[in-house]
């Protein structure tokens, strides 16, 4: 008959309780899957459509084992977080007039709890010294509106490094005008991402080579994509010295975008509308 716990001895217990430890560390006990979700119900939406209604361009999931392709979900935007760059692959959400607001006092950068256990929790110490913005994906502008909305913006897993030249500047310079935009009426549509590696920061971080956008825009409030729908997509390089560089330098296609990174972002939508609109590439006036 096995003794119980709490007939164990103290030495009984302590070897017990480092074998289930050493057990999770290792794999053998499958560990608790904490929510990847912030919302008033605490529960996983269980229809993506409304964040991804063009389709998901990863096929990210929440399988915990699944660490590099995680599907990490809010309530205004969703992502593919990749536990072993220590960011997202990408992100979408979107971005309306009553999204947007007054400037307000501006949240601390915190750690993202909602992580399943094991995975790579970014701090903000993370980015200390070492000369890269805290760059957001989801801008915080986007999202003053609701001031815990806007915190949401500020967890590390919205963060990647970002050259100054290119977060305050052309990034910057983007983000502000897909706001007016909105402002006008449009509904916006925004997948954002990264990739490659220029280096490591603290062993945990990746600092993407590149730094992209499509960004969808929905006029008057529409909802439907067609094949006169106007696509904005650019493929930044995070690099310095390019403060004087305007974001319409940096203006690709989707398809383009796709074929560097290995996303599709159209998926659901038939073939002869992803085609017209992933390969215009659209001239936005300087």
């Amino acid at each position: 008959m096995v003794e119980s716990v709490s007939g164990m001895t103290n030495s009984a217990r302590t070897t017990l309780i480092a074998i289930v430890l050493l057990s999770w560390a290792c794999g053998f006990v499958r560990q608790p899957q904490s929510p990847s979700v912030i919302n008033d119900s605490g529960e996983v939406p269980a229809d993506l459509s409304r964040h991804l209604p063009y389709g998901n361009p990863s096929g990210a999931t929440m399988d915990v084992e699944d660490r590099d392709n995680y599907l990490l979900v809010r309530e205004t935007h969703v992502s593919s977080y990749n536990n072993s760059r220590g960011t997202i692959n990408w992100t979408a959400w979107f971005t309306t007039a009553k999204d947007l607001g007054e400037d307000r006092e501006r949240p601390r950068f915190e750690v993202d709890r909602t992580l399943p256990i094991g995975f790579r929790r970014v701090q903000y110490y993370d980015y200390s010294g070492s000369g890269y913005d805290r760059g957001h994906i989801v801008p915080s502008a986007d999202r003053l509106a609701d001031e815990r909305l806007n915190e949401q913006t500020f967890l590390m897993t919205n963060i990647v490094p970002q050259t100054k030249a290119l977060n305050q500047f052309p990034w910057q310079k983007l983000e502000s005008y897909s706001r007016s935009l909105a402002r006008r009426g449009d509904t916006i549509y925004t997948i954002a991402g990264v990739y490659g590696e220029r280096e490591l920061l603290r062993g945990k971080v990746v600092v993407p080579t590149n730094c992209w956008k499509v960004i969808v825009v929905l006029t008057r409030g529409r909802t439907e994509i067609t094949k006169s729908t106007r696509i904005i997509a650019v493929d930044m390089p995070n690099v310095d010295g390019i403060e004087n560089v305007e974001w319409q330098r940096y203006q690709t296609t989707a398809r383009e975008i796709e074929s560097r990174t290995g996303l599709n972002f159209f998926s659901q939508l038939p073939t002869e509308i992803q085609d017209a609109i992933e390969t215009t590439r659209m001239i936005e006036n300087r």
